[in-house]
């Protein structure tokens, strides 16, 4: 797979906290239990969300979290980055450490073309064309 556990986390996370209606907070439990998640790998995954300011959170009674923003300004792209970096796709698909324009791999303009088109997808897809597709895929 090209993301993460930690990136599926955050947005299986993300999807879960856009569909809940209204703004309200939202356990990490709550997520946790609903996806069958790792409860202590996901709280790490939500504070890295809101260090990037994707997600805002609050302690104590009726705390929680929440997006930091629509779900409409929330691309793929940012939820990739903050979970993988901003690097995440640079370097040779096949791992050969002197893979570059003088010394292309086998694969090298392939994967270029490959890595523009999935570049490009991340980038215009949000989380909430994420959670329509979803709605429509569920019948909800």
């Amino acid at each position: 797979m090209l993301l993460s556990r930690a990136c599926e986390y955050a947005l299986q996370a993300l999807l879960y906290i856009a569909a809940v209606p209204g703004e309200k907070y939202v356990l990490a439990r709550e997520i946790a239990e609903h996806h069958n998640l790792s409860y202590h790998f996901l709280g790490k995954v939500l504070q890295i969300l809101v260090k990037s300011g994707l997600l805002t959170s609050q302690k104590g009674p009726g705390g929680g979290f929440m997006l930091a923003k629509s779900a409409s300004e929330i691309t793929l792209l940012e939820i990739i980055h903050a979970i993988e970096g901003p690097n995440f796709m640079e370097g040779c698909v096949l791992g050969l450490p002197r893979c570059g324009e003088p010394h292309p791999c086998p694969v090298h303009n392939q994967w270029a073309q490959a890595k523009e088109q999935i570049h490009s997808m991340f980038v215009s897809r949000t989380v909430e064309q994420l959670l329509d597709v979803a709605k429509q895929r569920s019948g909800s």
